[in-house]
């Protein structure tokens, strides 16, 4: 999608034939050297530069940035934009030679519906196409407008290659995914029965007066926890809301219940209970409660909630979709002829900038700071 150009993505992905006899860059070529041809098409330098223009401006709208002029995060787009601007030349050209080829059209309802999602994303909600081609200026955007209908093919080009008709959800499939849920969940609470009923044998063990690490080491299926989990502030507890709750008000040797934590089922025991000075960022030493805690670990297996009909629907639209859309790729490369005059390593490997702490000197060869 145009849209992600919202966000930084993988490098260009530039499969085709090399036919040229010296490799060059970008930079090398002048602005009517061709570096790419899609079936006979020829794209320049110029074109080139147009793309990344017109990407360059996308990503600053969708940052709420101005259109022109320096700032960091447009620093830190142009870090990738060229691999990137490169693949979508590559991919736009790929898909509008495909459709041509095999008459494939998007509907003005299609063509709006994307655009409906499109402009939001580039802060642009309730503008037109045309509006908003005219903000990034002539050549991007016409570019623009030839990109957004590319994207609006998405789903006529799944549809052109559902020949199985996959992407239809009949009464069946919906009874099938639920049959699923049903069985897992029946699965996944047998489990669970079965690990609760483990803990609560250790718990009988502890409250019998036998040693909590030996229990563990029995029961736990990770029994060095038994010994010691570790130290932990109030604080650092905030990812585990239950163990928080129940630690707040916790004394030393106190062990909880069946505690259901992010990562299983688990009985907890408080060690060591102390004041210590903890040191903060910003601040002097502060004073903070630290337990020191060990438990008795079991495995939690997650049920899985019921869904809706709608939840099923869209559940299997987007997973039909996404493996539709792999086949649409692979074919549509399969049948075109690619070509780069100057190769495919049009660009030279970006290197990170060298930070100096404020008052250091770099250090360069055959000199001491």
């Amino acid at each position: 999608m145009l849209a992600a150009g919202c966000s930084p993505s993988e490098d260009a992905k530039a499969p085709g034939e090399y036919v040229g006899e010296t490799e060059r860059t970008m930079s090398d070529l002048g602005r009517r050297d061709v570096f790419l041809r899609v079936d006979g098409q020829s794209f320049t330098k110029a074109d080139f530069l147009v793309a990344v223009s017109m990407q360059d401006k996308i990503r600053r709208m969708c940052a709420g940035d101005p259109l022109t002029g320096e700032n960091k995060p447009a620093q830190e787009y142009s870090v990738w934009a060229q691999p990137r601007t490169l693949s979508e030349i590559l991919r736009h050209a790929l898909i509008r030679q495909y459709v041509s080829k095999h008459g494939i059209s998007a509907t003005e309802g299609e063509l709006d519906a994307y655009v409906k999602v499109l402009l939001p994303k580039m802060r642009r909600k309730g503008k037109t196409l045309q509006s908003v081609a005219a903000e990034l200026g002539k050549e991007e955007g016409s570019l623009f407008v030839s990109y957004v209908e590319d994207d609006a093919l998405a789903q006529p080009l799944r549809n052109h290659f559902d020949t199985e008709h996959t992407l239809d959800i009949t009464d069946d499939d919906i009874n099938a995914v639920s049959n699923r849920i049903v069985r897992y969940q029946e699965m996944a609470a047998a489990s669970n029965s079965v690990e609760r009923a483990a803990l609560e044998k250790a718990i009988e063990a502890v409250k019998a007066g036998e040693d909590f690490a030996k229990v563990a080491r029995r029961f736990s299926t990770t029994p060095n926890e038994g010994d010691d989990w570790g130290e932990y502030l109030l604080e650092e507890l905030s990812d585990n809301p239950k163990l928080a709750a129940w630690v707040r008000d916790a004394r030393l040797n106190d062990v909880s219940g069946i505690l259901e934590l992010d990562d299983g089922f688990s009985v907890v025991k408080v060690l060591d209970l102390r004041l210590e000075d903890v040191a903060e960022e910003q601040d002097d030493d502060v004073r903070r409660f630290v337990w020191r805690l060990a438990r008795i670990a079991r495995p939690y297996f997650e049920t899985p909630d019921d869904m809706t009909r709608e939840e099923i629907v869209a559940m299997l639209s987007e997973y039909r979709n996404k493996k539709l859309q792999e086949r649409v790729g692979k074919a549509i490369m399969e049948q075109a002829v690619v070509e780069w005059p100057y190769g495919t390593n049009l660009f030279p490997k970006a290197e990170a900038p060298v930070r100096t702490p404020p008052g250091r000197q770099v250090e360069t060869k055959g000199e001491k700071k």
